[in-house]
Order: structure tokens, then C-alpha cells, then sequence
């Protein structure tokens, strides 16, 4: 059979074959490539999911120091950070005192001190908390006027809270309605400032 092979079937055999090991060779070599693309791409998707996280975490803490900000701007303002405004409380109470005709209204305020960091709670270690007591010692008509003072106090600056209030009646003549009460509160007034051993440690 192969004395019948003439040569030009013999050259066209051997075409054939080399052109069917060149394919082979083709089809891996893109099956190589296609597969480095593949992975090439997995990779490009990975990296873009990685920084598209880290896009959206840069984004949410933006969001956050924005809106903390903001409310330590409030704070500020409202007197609660920084030093305090003894005017502000001073003059809220002679302005309520004189608006409900209060017939007397005393008040005093202590020297402002620290709090002691062990007696705050963790999360507020590291922010100095200061304190004064404001005493109140009023007379008047009903305890109404009493709560309006105390009303009109949250709008000045600062932040206070009760720390005690003793009301009782005094006149048992129905003649003086402006001597009805009599009340002795005590106050807290609170300041917040940061803390010198954080600022130290960021210097």
C-alpha cells in the first residue's frame, strides 16, 4: 500500500500533519491564554470589590466624623464643652424670677472642681468632667414657678441636672399668695474638656 503513495500524496500527508500538530498547538496556546484572561479578570474584579469596600468604608467614616462633629459643634455652643457661662445661668434666673414676679430668689455657686475618672464610666475616660453647685433658695407663690425656673435654665448654656430640691409650704394665711412656697435646690453644672494626659499622648 505505501509502494502506491506517490510523492505528491506523501507531501500533501505530511501538510496535513503538520498543519493538524500546528492547530493542536494553537487551540492549547489559546486555551492558556483564555485562561490567564480568566484569571486576569477574577483578579481585576477582586481588586475593584477590595477598593470598592474601602471606597464605602472612607464614605460611612466620613459620614461619621460629619455627624459627630456637628453634634460636638452643638455641644459647643450650647456651653456644655469649654469653659463655663455663669452669666448665661445668672441672668436666666433673674429674667424668670422677674417674668413670674417671684418674690425672692437667692442663688450661689461653688467653685468649679473635677470629677474624680474613677467614678466616670469607661467610655468617658479620657474627657475631663468638671462640676459646680448652684444653690437655689427661692420664695414663692406656687411650686409652678419653680419648674418654670428649672425649664428656663435647660435653655441657658451648659448642662445641669438636680442633684436635690426640698419644697415645703410656709404661709398658712390665705392673704399672702406670694409667700405660699419655699424651695432649696441644689444643682450640678457640668463642662466637658478633653482630657490634658489624650492630648499629651496626640502631641
Amino acid at each position: 500500500m505505501f509502494s502506491q503513495l506517490t510523492p505528491i500524496l506523501v507531501r500533501a500527508v505530511v501538510v496535513f500533519v503538520v498543519m493538524l500538530a500546528i492547530s493542536a498547538v494553537t487551540v492549547s496556546l489559546s486555551y492558556v491564554y483564555m485562561d490567564g484572561v480568566y484569571q486576569d479578570q477574577q483578579s481585576a474584579k477582586r481588586a475593584m470589590r477590595l477598593w470598592q469596600g474601602k471606597i464605602n468604608s472612607s464614605v460611612e467614616s466620613n459620614q461619621i466624623i460629619d455627624e459627630f462633629e456637628s453634634n460636638f459643634l452643638n455641644l459647643v455652643k450650647q456651653g456644655v464643652v469649654g469653659a463655663e457661662d455663669r452669666l448665661s445661668w445668672f441672668e436666666t434666673i433673674q429674667e424668670t424670677a422677674k417674668k413670674r414676679g417671684m418674690p425672692s430668689v437667692k442663688y450661689s455657686i461653688s467653685a468649679q472642681k473635677p470629677l474624680i475618672e474613677k467614678n466616670l464610666k469607661k467610655q468617658f475616660r479620657g474627657i475631663d468632667v468638671f462640676k459646680s453647685v448652684m444653690v437655689l433658695d427661692i420664695k414663692m407663690a406656687h411650686e409652678g414657678d419653680l419648674f418654670a425656673l428649672l425649664n428656663d435654665l435647660e435653655k441657658a448654656d451648659g448642662l445641669f441636672a438636680v442633684d436635690r430640691c426640698n419644697i415645703e409650704k410656709t404661709s398658712k394665711n390665705s392673704v399672702d399668695t406670694e409667700n405660699n412656697m419655699k424651695a432649696y435646690c441644689e444643682l450640678g453644672w457640668y463642662t466637658f474638656r478633653g482630657s490634658k494626659a489624650n492630648k499629651k499622648r496626640g502631641s
